[in-house]
């Protein structure tokens, strides 16, 4: 069965894909920066799941960990933070760290495996994007930004490898049940905003009680991932769950000033 390397494999939707990937059969590649994560997910795994540390942001940690996993012929380029706040409340210093996880850790991790898909003419890329890759909320606009970024890193190179066999797909999660949004919360509150208080925290309030602990459970981007991995013709985008294409669609043939009306509307709901 294919071999299958998946970044931020210990937690989430990572955590998600190793173990539905691993028991469909695929030959699974969990990596992370931390070893112990990995081990648990791999021990709890009913299938075969290997262990790699490497750090996506670390381009001699990703080359030092090639040749123990090679042939790659599946990536699930998962790895990733979220930093939230208003645009303005976030230092430059956050900002950098968003996109060198978000979009440059992508960016090594495609370069690392494409040579070997060209030789072989064959492979596939799967990047977990997110629906605020389309429609970004108000104070989510670092986290939203990095994956507009991949948005178009995905689409560029898909049509790049095309002729080498390599089908690329971008999967584009809404709220799923992970612990992400413990992460996002602290972030919430760490730049709050007095000039934002009434609004920082109504989308707060909001986003803890109708985001990912409610959400349904991240095994629907496994499935998605599954699909982008063996289907012939792949779709170029998959998203999950069913709110997701719901707000893809909001944002896709509503005029932006109606958008932007709807989404105050159920944010101020909550």
């Amino acid at each position: 069965m294919m071999r299958v390397l998946i970044t931020g494999a210990g937690t989430g939707i990572g955590r998600a894909c190793t173990l539905y990937l691993a028991e469909k059969g695929f030959d699974v590649i969990a990596a992370g920066r931390r070893a112990e994560p990995l081990e648990k997910v791999a021990a709890e795994a009913k299938g075969v799941v290997r262990v790699q540390t490497l750090d996506v942001t670390d381009p001699a940690s990703i080359e030092a960990a090639m040749p123990a996993i090679s042939p790659v012929e599946g990536l699930i380029n998962n790895a990733g933070v979220s930093v939230m706040g208003a645009v303005e409340a976030v230092s430059l210093d956050e900002w950098r760290r968003q996109f060198e996880v978000n979009v440059f850790g992508v960016a090594n991790m495609i370069r690392a495996v494409l040579p070997q898909m060209r030789q072989r003419r064959s492979g596939r890329i799967i990047q977990i994007g997110s629906v605020t890759g389309r429609l970004v909320p108000p104070f989510m606009g670092t986290y939203g930004s990095s994956k507009h970024a991949i948005e178009g890193m995905t689409d560029a190179l898909r049509r790049e490898v095309a002729d080498y066999g390599i089908k690329v797909s971008l999967i584009r999660p809404g709220f799923v049940r992970t612990d992400f949004g413990d992460q996002e919360q602290a972030s919430l509150a760490k730049h709050r905003l007095p000039d934002y208080a009434e609004h920082h925290d109504t989308f707060a309030k909001w986003h803890h009680e109708n985001g990912h602990k409610v959400a349904p459970d991240a095994v629907c981007v496994a499935e998605a991932a599954e699909k982008a991995l063996t289907a012939p013709n792949p779709r170029t985008r998959y998203a999950v769950p069913r709110s997701a294409i719901q707000n893809i669609g909001l944002r896709t043939f509503l005029p932006a000033p109606l958008v932007d009306t709807v989404l105050n509307r159920i944010i101020r709901k909550s």
